[in-house]
């Protein structure tokens, strides 16, 4: 007969449960890295959405120089949206260059490059974010690899 107290944890029942903390550690893993790669999937389609915004912005600009300059009815309901779009968004950059003599060219040219700082500073930040979403989308998929 052996004296040994018999003791709380048969030997089966405590390697079952270093398998069950083991697998909880594996989960608590597996799920920060889902949220991480959700949240780089979120930061991607933000940076897609400012990168679309801002060319539609450009577009808009655009259109509204090339409806001035090519001579367009200034009382057409669809040349005067598209021109108060336009200054709305393109209004800070009026009178930035003067040409006298010619009221098409000084909008031309103050419009455009209301235009092209647009398409920068939106290419930027776009550019940004979709690059922060991308390394947390790979820092999730590292942490469920480990």
């Amino acid at each position: 007969m052996s004296l040994q107290a018999p003791s709380a944890n048969p030997p089966k029942a405590q390697g079952e449960r270093q398998r069950r903390v083991r697998w909880h550690r594996h989960r608590a893993r597996d799920v920060s890295a889902v949220a991480a790669a959700g949240a780089g999937r979120g930061v991607i389609l933000i940076g897609r959405l400012v990168a679309t915004v801002t060319g539609l912005v450009v577009l808009l600009i655009v259109l509204a120089i090339v409806l001035r300059d090519a001579g367009a009815n200034p009382h057409n309901t669809i040349v005067k949206g598209v021109h108060k779009g336009a200054h709305f968004f393109a209004g800070p950059f009026d009178g930035l260059f003067t040409f006298r003599g010619h009221p098409k060219k000084e909008l031309s040219i103050d419009w455009g490059v209301g235009a092209l700082i647009y398409l920068i500073a939106g290419a930027i930040i776009a550019g940004w974010l979709q690059s922060a979403g991308i390394t947390s989308l790979f820092a999730g998929r590292r942490a469920a690899r480990v």
